[in-house]
């Protein structure tokens, strides 16, 4: 089914960078349309980390991640866009400078131009592949973390060296009943401030923190028991009771959907960005976790910018330079006040 009307510009994914692209495109003059492959807005902060604390946000000191999806979603809202649900993209087609997306579920819409936000819902997580993982995957082997309610007194192995590993460590320690952090070097990703956090918490003995450790072996019968880790230096084995496993080792793009709509992939297979958010096709844009350039660091508050940026390109693209949209946004609609 063909929808004929040909929108100004379409967002390919409602995660926070492609709610923001949307308020950024409505208060420019251009009325957005979202493409969501699943049945919710919000993205990763929503699916993945519900409960998790965020505090990297401008203005916000702490803000979990559900809380946090819901104000983007409903920020997003006060411009009208349209929102289609269960659509996920098969191909691109560009004819006479109009772009057909052609979705799974036979819907194609038409547009000017397309803001790709598909974040990590294009990604699959990096498995380690060690004895144990597969088999208890789902059974106390997992890669995020939804609820915090599960770990209550347990004794938790966390994997990784970026800020998620980091984070739940921090966020776990008060929870369960113990919490292991191993990364396989002294060399870390996450920020230099989270960190310093986990030495101290170690040293106060809050925490157990090993460095350059790998997993082994995870063990159990049904669910997850035991792990073996290791030290990658000297192969010094240490085997201690869990009943989680959380393995932080990032994710990588699952980027067949993305050739095939003619992008252009780096090594990783992430979307090569020029001046922040240009891919290599003219008037088809990209931001957030989908994309990778020099100095790019994977920040919710990094998306925001480039959602920004990627309307306003979208907009000159659309018109041409300083002139805008035809449906300008007045701002916000003011509450009825209440007197009692």
């Amino acid at each position: 089914m063909v929808t004929e009307k040909i929108h100004d510009v379409i967002i390919i994914g409602g995660g926070p960078a492609g709610l923001m692209a949307a308020f950024y495109c409505g208060t420019g003059g251009m009325k957005p349309v979202i493409l969501e492959s699943l049945d919710f807005l919000g993205g990763q902060p929503a699916a993945l980390y519900p409960e998790k604390p965020v505090y990297d946000i401008p203005g916000l000191i702490e803000v979990n991640g559900q809380t946090l999806a819901s104000t983007l979603t409903e920020q997003a809202m006060q411009i009208e866009p349209i929102v289609e649900f269960n659509q996920s993209v098969e191909e691109i087609k560009k004819e006479n400078d109009v772009f057909n997306i052609i979705c799974k579920s036979g819907k194609v819409y038409k547009c000017k131009a397309i803001i790709i936000a598909t974040g990590k819902g294009a990604f699959s997580p990096i498995k380690l592949n060690v004895p144990g993982e597969e088999e208890f995957t789902g059974k106390g082997v997992m890669y995020t973390v939804k609820h915090l309610s599960d770990f209550k007194g347990q004794d938790v192995l966390i994997l990784g060296g970026g800020d998620s590993a980091m984070d739940w460590t921090c966020t776990l320690k008060n929870i369960a009943k113990s919490v292991t952090l191993i990364h396989r070097r002294d060399g870390f990703k996450a920020h230099i401030g989270a960190v310093n956090q986990i030495k101290a918490l170690a040293e106060a003995g809050e925490i157990n923190f090993h460095i350059p450790y790998e997993i082994r072996q995870i063990e159990g019968k049904g669910k997850v028991e035991k792990v073996t880790i290791f030290n990658n230096q000297t192969q010094e084995e240490k085997s201690f009771p869990v009943q989680s496993v959380i393995i932080c080792a990032g994710f990588k793009p699952t980027s067949d959907a993305l050739k095939k709509w003619g992008l252009q992939l780096n090594e990783k297979g992430f979307i090569v960005t020029n001046e922040i958010c240009r891919t290599n096709i003219e008037g088809i844009f990209a931001i957030g976790d989908a994309t990778e350039y020099p100095g790019k660091r994977h920040l919710i508050v990094m998306e925001f910018g480039e959602a920004a940026s990627a309307a306003g390109f979208a907009s000159t693209h659309i018109y041409g330079k300083g002139k805008g949209g035809a449906e300008w946004w007045s701002g916000p609609k003011k509450k009825e006040s209440v007197t009692i």
